[in-house]
């Protein structure tokens, strides 16, 4: 069976779908130069970065016509407590398609299931329920499956039926390619994961790595001052440095998803403190947020002052399908003083602007691509200064996953196409500590905003709600940004957030 070429690929619902007002970079040949000597020299020192044979022959990164295990596991992300590993396991559903399998663990939700049937109108993808365990044992979903005889059955002749199958993993780790070369062993068929490879999954994820990689593409201005520190006293003493000059300090624990691992200091409060104590708050917020001692961590300047969030939302074919696509641009809805992510909706910035940071994301892309990337990625950045026609643009992180931008974005894609004026905002919420109403009220309560398909507009959920499920994620598809955020609104208030 042959490759999928980017259009059958974009039908699958794991590839390509540009959105209308999204431009098209190209990247100069001095800059392509620079990339590919960049990758040859990261390769030279990793030569086993994008080498899959330690999996088998019949493993590799890459998606082939056929059918698709879904995953969305929380384990492998620094700082995640173990309640919180099943948290989103309903949420990258709204992917698969019928005659695809999705693997969860926790208490299936009728209701839900019924709803996104309804939804797509058709035949439903395969659920395969597992028992992760005592969840201190810290079991991951694909480790689960693979003690599953019954779920490894129906997998293994899924594959044997079709000729190959994929494994779609919210973020890449070893256990996911494991499982895909437990089944293309007792299948004797081609496996593929839709994502890159365990150990170059770590480096892109890792923001000092990051940082570093971006420095070297781009220039030490396309990142925030930023440091690598391997101890309590070099920390303190660059805090001390940079409070001098700047207003608000971060530390970040490099492997950490969003802000979870995110510690803001008050440049004030750094200043009228010694170093000893400046030292001892450090490790005593730290380990309170879970962290273990582990360095290196990243110290930096906090941009507070940021005029937009930007993210831009990347899928990374196999580098002989093509180059990296920018899929879209999303303004990050964030709150609180770690900034932690509570929604995003689409964004368009002055020409010259969004030019500028197309081709830097591209670049960036396609440097991950040289490296072996394949799948989703973002990337977010922040745009400083007095306005956004004069704005610095400073990239911070990567997400080399899918995410709570991804997934309700190609559900979208699902429901309105590839060019559909369409406004989207995307809504995720944690909504502990709540009377939450369950999801056949919550239905109820908001029948009439509900997606249509003849209005080709409304709410539409992606994971269920109920005592259980403290999360609240949902998008909003709507003719202008005033009727989204009316819905969003409408829906909140329903909920009781």
């Amino acid at each position: 069976m042959n490759s999928l070429s980017p259009i059958d690929t974009r039908d699958r619902g794991l590839a390509p779908w540009p959105l209308a007002d999204s431009i098209s970079e190209d990247l100069s040949s001095e800059i392509m130069t620079h990339i590919e000597s960049l990758a040859k020299r990261q390769l030279t020192g990793f030569p086993r970065l994008n080498d899959p044979s330690v999996f088998g022959n019949n493993v590799k990164p890459g998606y082939r016509e056929g059918p698709t295990l879904f995953l969305e596991d929380h384990q492998g992300i620094q700082l995640m407590p173990p309640e919180g590993f099943a948290s989103h396991e309903y949420r990258i559903l709204g992917l698969a398609r019928p005659g695809d399998f999705c693997l969860i663990s926790k208490q299936r939700n009728a209701s839900f299931e019924r709803y996104l049937g309804k939804l797509f109108g058709g035949a439903q993808p395969v659920i395969l329920k597992v028992d992760r365990g005592d969840i201190r044992l810290r079991r991951t979903l694909a480790a689960a499956c693979l003690e599953n005889e019954t779920a490894m059955s129906q997998l293994v002749d899924a594959a044997s039926i079709a000729g190959t199958l994929n494994i779609c993993p919210y973020l890449s780790s070893g256990y996911d390619w494991l499982l895909g070369a437990e089944i293309a062993r007792r299948s004797g068929c081609p496996v593929q994961i839709c994502a890159p490879l365990p150990q170059l999954s770590r480096l892109v994820n890792d923001k000092l790595w990051f940082a570093h990689q971006v420095r070297a593409i781009m220039g030490k201005d396309a990142v925030p001052p930023t440091y690598s520190v391997y101890g309590p006293i070099a920390a303190a003493t660059i805090l001390s440095r940079l409070a001098r000059q700047y207003e608000k300090l971060i530390i970040k624990l490099p492997a950490s998803a969003g802000s979870m691992g995110n510690l803001v200091l008050e440049s004030a409060i750094v200043r009228s403190v010694s170093l000893t104590e400046l030292r001892n708050n450090i490790l005593l917020r730290l380990r309170l947020m879970g962290w273990d001692d582990r360095y290196p961590i990243l110290v930096g300047v906090w941009e507070a002052a940021a005029i937009a969030s930007p993210s831009a939302q990347v899928w990374v074919p196999q580098a002989n399908i093509g180059p990296p696509i920018i899929e879209g641009i999303f303004g990050q809805i964030l709150s609180g003083e770690r900034q932690s992510f509570v929604g995003a909706s689409q964004i368009a910035l002055p020409f010259e602007l969004q030019a500028r940071f197309c081709r830097q994301a591209l670049a960036i892309s396609t440097f991950f691509q040289k490296l072996g990337y394949v799948g989703r990625l973002s990337l977010d950045a922040l745009l400083t200064g007095t306005g956004l026609e004069s704005a610095e643009l400073h990239w911070i992180e990567c997400n080399g996953r899918w995410g709570g931008v991804s997934i309700p974005m190609m559900v979208a894609r699902r429901l309105v196409g590839t060019r559909n004026p369409m406004k989207l905002v995307i809504v995720q919420r944690a909504l502990h500590d709540q009377s939450i109403p369950d999801f056949e009220d919550v239905l109820q309560r908001l029948e009439r905003w509900l997606y249509a398909d003849h209005h080709r507009q409304g709410i539409v959920f992606l994971e269920p709600t109920g005592m259980e499920q403290p999360n609240v994620t949902f998008l909003v598809i709507a003719p202008s940004d005033e009727a989204a955020e009316h819905m969003a609104t409408t829906a909140l208030e329903a909920i009781g957030s």
